[in-house]
């Protein structure tokens, strides 16, 4: 059986991320092979696992780092060997657990997956493991991973990387003086009932079937009867077409339902039939996309609170607000776009002018489906 690799910053040893193009922890800039798809540091003439000559990285994207197999351990640098042996030999439940314990059970994603040198991919799992086996409870704040704006660039990183993974800046790290929204009981319960929605849709065959069956209608105007209707075999072009579809059914042709916060979360079929508010119709486009096999996907959570307005100052009471992030794979690259079906005047990639000063404030949590 093939093993699969760890990609890690050949400078530091810490995990790194598909598409990555700087290391979040030491800033390096991070390149794959063309010939192994092995991470190596961009500036490097070479391969350090198969020995091929590398080419320069086109900065014009975030780079390709997709999985392929162990990198020999005589090619790797003693502290980069070690480092993928006790990954393989260890049990990550287990330490992702003592992590908990030892952070009182709030977590940075971000920082916990480089504190234990695994990918966000494996640190989410272990999570739902030790959930479905009722070791940490499922109200408990754990898939959380606080955002912020990357000085230079202004995309939006998680808030304790030291560098931008999209353009390599330097972050500078200042201490809040403002209120932040903080994920209260509430706003997680809401979170993790969003979740819980999306992921547990298919168990509701006959219910499903009405998403299953309008996802397909939408599939077929997008693309025609003759491609696939799964993400993961279209091209960038025809995954944004069918991501644009779906995204303006669950926007124009599903009613909006102004609800307080997290007062109901509807299935899917419930929102399609009644209506709903923001974190309904969310859950509507993540269950659609799920079925048309979009596997990259997180919500957007800003909690209600009393926040600074960064653009026109003073403070403002903010509604708890949920929108949802779609990566999609573009030849060498991959595209985050944000979408907000409950914005009647927003595009794909365009986030309400009412929630933009408070962006800082948002909670990333990943959705497995």
């Amino acid at each position: 059986m093939v093993r699969k690799s760890v990609h890690i910053c050949p400078n530091c040893g810490t995990t790194a991320l598909h598409g990555q193009a700087f290391c979040g922890k030491c800033g390096r800039q991070l390149t794959a092979c063309a010939f192994c798809d092995a991470t190596n540091l961009a500036g490097s003439d070479h391969c350090h696992n198969c020995g091929k000559q590398l080419t320069p990285p086109i900065m014009t994207g975030r780079p390709v780092v997709s999985v392929g197999d162990i990198p020999r351990a005589d090619k790797l640098a003693p502290s980069v060997s070690s480092r993928i042996s006790e990954h393989l030999g260890r049990n990550i439940d287990a330490d992702v657990f003592k992590y908990l314990e030892e952070h009182r059970g709030e977590i940075s994603i971000t920082r916990t997956a480089n504190d234990l040198g695994v990918t966000l991919e494996q640190l989410v799992e272990a999570l739902s493991r030790l959930q479905s086996k009722g070791v940490i409870q499922k109200d408990a704040p754990t898939f959380v991973e606080r955002m912020r704006r990357c000085d230079s660039c202004k995309k939006t990183i998680g808030a304790d990387e030291p560098f931008c993974s999209y353009c390599g800046a330097k972050q500078m790290i200042v201490a809040a003086q403002e209120p932040r929204a903080s994920l209260d009981p509430h706003t997680m319960r809401v979170a993790l009932t969003m979740l819980d929605r999306i992921k547990e849709a298919k168990a509701h065959p006959e219910e499903y079937s009405i998403i299953d069956e309008d996802s397909t209608k939408i599939a077929e105007v997008a693309l025609g009867k003759e491609k696939p209707y799964d993400a993961n075999e279209l091209s960038f072009r025809d995954q944004l077409r069918l991501l644009s579809l779906v995204f303006e059914y669950t926007r124009d042709r599903v009613s909006y339902k102004g609800e307080a916060f997290g007062e109901y979360v509807r299935w899917a079929w419930e929102t399609v039939k009644t209506g709903g508010d923001c974190d309904c119709k969310v859950v509507l486009l993540a269950t659609m996309l799920c079925s048309l096999a979009f596997r990259r996907m997180h919500l957007l959570i800003l909690p209600p609170g009393k926040l600074v307005d960064t653009k026109g100052g003073g403070e403002r009471t903010m509604q708890g607000h949920v929108m949802l992030e779609v990566e999609l794979s573009e030849g060498a690259k991959f595209v985050r776009l944000n979408l907000d079906p409950s914005c009647p005047d927003c595009d794909v990639d365009e986030i309400p002018e009412t929630v933009q000063p408070f962006l800082q404030n948002f909670y990333r949590l990943p959705i497995v489906c």
